[in-house]
């Protein structure tokens, strides 16, 4: 992008937005009257009002937020109960909470999409039925990963309890255990029919969301095939990508399947750089075909708001939020810049009710310019998107960008539905790349693949788990599409 493009803000830093307090932790960081630096006046303010008139600011349906006299701030006993009321007025046509999007954070994600570090296990797991606990994946260069661990092995026992039946009792104490513990146990069975037993102990990694890149030769057809599990910072993904993409252009491709079943989003400079990646080269490399633009609330675009927003410094640089939105509202609209030369007519997504945000803005901003297919299950249904504000130590993400692609499409609230309707199942014990996968295979076959050239599926059985809506691990990941991309020079 052109330097005009960041506006006319001047600075002795270059500030990454979503970079605030990264790595802090919150300990119960006490609410407590603050003395306002901001230069309005000298009043005391509270750590609760400072949330209130940001949260009013920037919110993209502010028009439903009450007043302050109304709403009382300062009637909340945590900021968390604050926050809480605030994102529940905003209501769908049903009358339902439309709002499932914001939240207050610790620090943790900011360091893990921004950062690209992660200090867990780096696996994630799911019921393939109702006592048959399975790895979905496994990040590389992890504990689980440098223990041996990979997608499909079954976890047999959970410090040495081998109870594996799916109740809420089990699922509490396994769960406590795989995502709450610094420690844990677990016997596995691999594919062989052998088992080990191994201790994994929670250890800082960077992030590799490259799960698996291979390029299948099919019916005729040269496939690229992806999966990518989580948009980090570009910096900290670039190489991953670029690699996968490299591969895909030595081998020629003719077809994509970019699988995002997992990916709850993150970064947008990392969902821009994978969207020119897999644009056709007419995009062109300049200003000329639009991916998408952002939009905001009135009081943004009109460039009204509040002292507290319009003072209120960005950490480690000499300029306010209200002059970083200022910028943000008079240049909304981002154009494709084509990078390598894979230039294919047909991309498959493969997503889930996991599959949100940065993820479908992928998705979406491709559908103008390309022949783009989902299969799977509906997706989460995120097109609107937020940057972290710490308040009271506090990152405080609200929902305050819209974003809609080149044909002003951009209200898939409800997900997107797949074409040609939802898969069944998804096997959790067969592993990436086999065309025997229920979800590559549909991909495969949307593309023009014939059924014959995959060879035979495994049956499927009354168990299989569908799409985690009967049986399912807790939640636990982020689903969220943050602004990174903007800098100030």
């Amino acid at each position: 992008m052109s330097s005009n493009r960041w506006g006319a803000l001047v600075g002795s830093c270059v500030a990454l937005l979503f970079l605030l307090n990264a790595c802090k932790k919150d300990h119960g960081t006490p609410v407590t009257p603050i003395t306002d630096t901001t230069g309005t006046g000298g009043n005391i303010a509270t750590v609760k009002d400072s949330m209130y008139f940001i949260f009013k600011d920037e919110y993209l349906w502010n028009d439903v937020i009450p007043d302050s006299a109304t709403f009382k701030p300062n009637s909340y006993s945590t900021l968390d109960d604050l926050f809480k009321a605030l994102i529940s007025f905003k209501k769908n046509a049903a009358g339902k909470n439309m709002d499932k999007y914001g939240f207050l954070d610790n620090g943790a994600i900011a360091g893990e999409i921004n950062e690209g570090i992660a200090g867990d296990y780096g696996f994630d797991l799911g019921y393939n039925d109702v006592s048959d606990l399975r790895v979905l994946y496994v990040y590389p260069g992890s504990p689980a990963y440098q223990a041996g661990i990979r997608r499909t092995w079954q976890i047999t026992a959970v410090n040495g309890n081998t109870d594996m039946e799916y109740n809420n009792a089990n699922v509490t104490r396994i769960s406590n255990a795989i995502y709450y513990s610094n420690s844990v146990t677990l016997t596995l069975k691999k594919p062989d029919a052998t088992s080990v037993t191994v201790t994994l102990n929670v250890a800082n990694y960077n992030i590799n969301p490259v799960l698996y890149s291979n390029v299948l030769n099919v019916g005729g057809k040269r496939v690229g095939y992806l999966v990518f599990n989580q948009f980090i910072a570009l910096d900290k993904t670039q190489t991953q990508l670029d690699a996968a993409f490299d591969n895909f252009v030595t081998n020629n491709i003719t077809d994509l399947v970019i699988d995002l079943r997992y990916n709850g989003g993150g970064s947008v400079e990392t969902a821009e750089y994978l969207a020119n990646l897999i644009a056709p080269t007419s995009v062109g490399t300049g200003n000329t075909s639009l991916m998408y633009k952002e939009y905001y609330n009135t009081n943004l675009t009109n460039h009204q708001y509040s002292n507290y927003l319009k003072t209120k410094k960005v950490p480690g640089a000499n300029y306010s939020w209200g002059d970083v939105f200022d910028d943000w509202v008079s240049n909304p609209s981002f154009y494709f810049s084509k990078k390598k030369s894979v230039n294919v007519p047909n991309v498959v997504f493969i997503g889930t009710g996991s599959t949100a945000s940065a993820s479908e803005l992928t998705m979406n901003v491709l559908k103008p310019y390309m022949n783009v297919k989902l299969v799977g299950d509906t997706t989460y249904g995120k097109p609107v998107g937020f940057v972290g504000i710490t308040i009271g130590g506090k990152d405080m993400y609200a929902v305050s960008i819209w974003s809609k692609n080149s044909q002003n499409q951009g209200d898939y609230f409800d997900g997107f539905f797949p074409d040609g309707g939802t898969a069944t199942y998804e096997d959790f014990s067969i592993d990436w790349g086999s065309t025997s996968e229920l979800l590559l295979r549909k991909a495969l076959i949307t593309l023009g693949v014939p059924e014959s050239a995959l060879g035979r599926i495994k049956p499927s059985t009354e168990g299989l788990r569908t799409f985690r809506e009967n049986i399912h691990m807790p939640e636990h990941k982020f689903k969220g599409m943050i602004e990174t991309r903007r800098k100030f020079k």
